[in-house]
């Protein structure tokens, strides 16, 4: 959604500009910061200034007479503005003015990445216990605004570390995916938080001289810091005043103290664990319950949606779900619609003697018309990328045909892919091929989906770790008995989901915000990892001859209308189905050097 950046240490405001520059992809329709100087009583641009974006950053600081002046702690924000309103002439419009950042307030100053699925719960309640709360017009407001009201009780209680102890109240009721920092200016604390499984980034660096804060590494270099010098804050802690603080209920950390040997212990055969666990069915109906709400919720007051696409189980589940949830919108709109046509037909009918609607009907019509404006027609695009008649072409063609829905695609070829080269690495800051090969699909796919002024796109990132989508996962059957299999399967599994924001989010983020779109991803929602954790492996993969594996989601695809053609389809990773990584390999890279590309981004 946005870029984060921070610095703390003795620097010109220049440097932050420079790092906010470097990162502007991340947010084009605002920035602003904030600095400053513990030496001086007063902040320097304490109200949010929003740079003209016609301007460079620099240009910008130009124009103040305090170009020079030095600051000890600087926060810095590059806005994509996605939440979508309904206005007074009920028309469509953008929430840039409410989503402006650094947010101050009083002692309190705070930046903000991502989105809040549970808004309107936690809304509730600080209407419930604050009597002088204001709405939230955004997730920053409102984020901003619970953890005033944690540090103000805390505060009131003199307890140490007031700020440390509400972020921690906070992060431990928070549904989303986010990163954020808080500024006490008062107590000089900071405290910089991201969400429970990683799909917001944050890098963080500490030398004698200087600390710092990014979403993306090229920041902090451009800062100065060195590879050395950057760590990624892990998902499950706060990075308080820059020492790292385990948070031990948060999913992560219960997924990474799970101790697979004593729980193994505990039973003496496969049969009576799985006794101890729900049905097949019952698992089933609950994950199709869970993934439902996990997609519904990430394009709750979003109009345009884009989906990845690769005409494959995880994406077509996706599609079917979108569909779905566009149909039900648009069937409340359209009784809207009815509802305030025929109230309209009674005020011009005097009496209304033609509809003759009861008070009651008059009454629920005006409630639904009230409904109405929180009521946003959902329009689905998918985007599939790869090389002619490629795998992941023809079959997301097929099933685009097949549920109606609109497909693009992007069609490439040699050229294409070694134009695409530089771009992907300097988004994705990393060598590795294979995620040179995986970062391109997702690149070309946001690259269209901005072209067409979409901001918000989906894709099945997560799928195969949490329901052993992968082929490796096969290695766990060999000479072994299916007991210590399944238990070795699970272990891996955990282990991929705690360690999938630094293996694959990361990357997905980072070419999907270096053409300024924001990637969401279900099926890593906090309830959907709980309950597929739980799930076991039997139920996942059958036995070391289930080439298809994923067994349950394949089920679950059926039963929501996914054709067997695709629910059966063989798991193809999309550098592979879209033809990307033959061509990288074979022919592109062979003149390309990687390494040193990516060695000069830091300098």
């Amino acid at each position: 959604m946005c870029g984060c950046i921070g610095l703390v240490g003795n620097f010109n405001k220049e440097l932050l500009f420079s790092m906010m520059e470097s990162t502007k992809h991340r947010g084009m329709d605002s920035s602003g910061y904030y600095l400053y100087n513990k030496g001086s009583s007063e902040s320097l641009y304490e109200n949010n200034f929003i740079l003209d974006n016609r301007k460079s950053f620099n240009e910008s600081s130009m124009e103040d007479n305090d170009s020079n002046q030095c600051s000890t702690i600087g926060l810095g924000h590059n806005l994509l503005s996605i939440f979508n309103l309904i206005n007074e002439k009920r028309e469509i419009t953008d929430n840039i003015n409410e989503n402006r950042q650094p947010i101050i307030l009083d002692n309190l100053v705070f930046i903000f990445n991502g989105e809040i699925y549970n808004f309107n719960k936690l809304e509730s309640f600080l209407k419930e216990n604050n009597e002088n709360y204001v709405k939230s017009k955004s997730d920053s407001q409102l984020l901003a605004n619970l953890i005033q009201y944690y540090y103000k009780e805390t505060n009131s209680g003199n307890q140490e570390n007031p700020l440390l102890e509400s972020v921690k109240e906070v992060v431990g009721q928070l549904d989303g995916d986010y990163a954020f920092a808080i500024y006490d200016k008062d107590n000089d604390d900071l405290a910089i938080s991201r969400d429970s499984i990683g799909v917001k980034p944050l890098f963080y660096a500490v030398t004698d001289n200087l600390k710092g804060f990014a979403s993306e590494r090229k920041a902090l270099w451009k800062a100065g810091f060195e590879d050395s010098d950057i760590k990624d804050l892990k998902p499950g802690s706060i990075l308080y005043n820059f020492e790292e603080i385990d948070l031990d209920d948060d999913l992560i950390n219960e997924i990474i103290n799970t101790d697979f040997k004593l729980l193994k212990s505990s039973f003496d055969d496969y049969k009576s664990y799985l006794d101890t666990k729900d049905t097949y069915d019952v698992y089933k109906e609950l994950l199709a319950d869970d993934i439902y709400e996990a997609v519904e919720k990430r394009v709750e007051n979003i109009v345009d949606i884009g989906l990845i696409f690769s005409g494959g189980v995880d994406s077509t589940i996706l599609a079917v779900i979108l569909k779905s949830i566009a149909e039900k919108r648009q069937k409340q709109i359209d009784s809207v619609n009815n509802k305030s046509s025929d109230l309209d037909n009674v005020f011009l009918n005097g009496l209304g003697e033609t509809s003759n609607p009861s008070n009651n009907s008059l009454e629920n019509s005006k409630s639904s018309n009230d409904f109405s404006e929180n009521v946003k027609p959902l329009n689905i695009r998918l985007y599939a990328v790869g090389l002619e008649n490629s795998q992941d072409i023809e079959f997301s063609k097929r099933v685009a045909k097949d549920l109606d829905l609109d497909l693009k695609t992007i069609i490439i070829d040699e050229d294409t892919i070694r134009k695409s080269v530089p771009d992907v690495l300097t988004a994705i800051e990393d060598p590795n091929i294979m995620k040179l090969g995986v970062g391109m699909t997702i690149y070309l796919a946001t690259k269209a989906i901005h072209e067409d002024n979409i901001k918000v796109a989906l894709s099945g990132q997560g799928a195969d770790e949490l329901f052993g989508g992968y082929n490796r996962y096969l290695k766990h059957f060999d000479n072994h008995t299916l007991f210590d299999a399944y238990f070795d399967l699970d272990e891996e599994i955990y282990h991929d989901i705690a360690n999938i924001y630094h293996v694959n989010l990361e990357r997905d983020d980072a070419v999907a915000m270096a053409n300024g779109v924001e990637l969401r991803v279900p099926f890593l929602d906090k309830d959907v990892i709980s309950l597929a954790l739980d799930i076991p492996g039997k139920f996942k993969i059958k036995d070391g001859d289930d080439l298809l594996r994923k067994h349950i989601l394949r089920d679950l695809a059926k039963d929501i209308g996914v054709a067997e053609y695709i629910a059966d389809r063989p798991k193809k990773a999309a550098q592979y189905g879209s033809g990307i990584n033959k061509i990288l390999k074979k022919k592109v890279l062979r003149s390309f050097n990687i390494e040193e590309f990516v060695e000069s981004l830091k300098h």
